[in-house]
């Protein structure tokens, strides 16, 4: 269990690391309200059981510049995104489970990415002299979202609590809808 905790931060800390990127790129699934999970989305496949059941590796891709201080909406630049081929799932496991409790974690993350645009729109006059701040309110985020993501393990034991899952479903439902107005529009 530590080992794994220990595992999150340290991808946590690789997501921080990642360069912002502006393009939009084939290896990344952005978050959608209606496009849900499958197993095709993780590239990686095993069946070994040596690993957890399966990881999805989020992080948040941003494009901000200086003269965005007139910008109203940070919402098409910040995106919540999964790295299908830097994900697992083990596909002698029960692949339903597996699949909720990403698509959980997903929908966590995106209540991180809204929290970002909004800290974004906050701050946006900041960018005045420069955007340096950006990288501290992203790692702000990411750093947040990871904390979170493991009391949501703990609680839940990684999805498998199916009473628990249900309670933190309901409760990061309720969150995205407190941050709509943060959301990206789905064409």
């Amino acid at each position: 269990m530590k080992q794994l905790a220990k595992l999150i931060l340290l991808f946590a800390f690789i997501i921080v690391s990642l360069k912002a990127f502006t393009q939009k790129n084939d290896d990344y699934l952005y978050w959608s309200a209606t496009r849900k999970l499958t197993a095709r989305d993780f590239v990686i496949k095993t069946s070994d059981n040596k690993t957890t059941s399966s990881f999805a590796q989020f992080f948040f891709s941003y494009e901000v510049k200086g003269s965005d201080f007139i910008t109203k909406n940070f919402n098409n630049k910040v995106h919540n995104c999964l790295i299908p081929s830097a994900s697992w799932i083990d596909s002698s496991y029960d692949i339903k489970t597996s699949l909720r409790y990403q698509q959980t974690l997903f929908d966590l993350s995106e209540i991180y990415a809204r929290r970002f645009r909004k800290d974004l729109k906050d701050n946006r006059k900041k960018l005045l002299k420069g955007t340096d701040f950006v990288k501290e309110l992203n790692t702000k985020q990411v750093t947040d979202f990871s904390k979170r993501r493991i009391d949501y393990d703990t609680e839940t034991q990684f999805g498998t609590n199916k009473i628990i899952q249900e309670r933190w479903e309901s409760l990061i439902q309720l969150e995205l809808h407190q941050l709509k107005e943060f959301a990206v529009e789905e064409k």
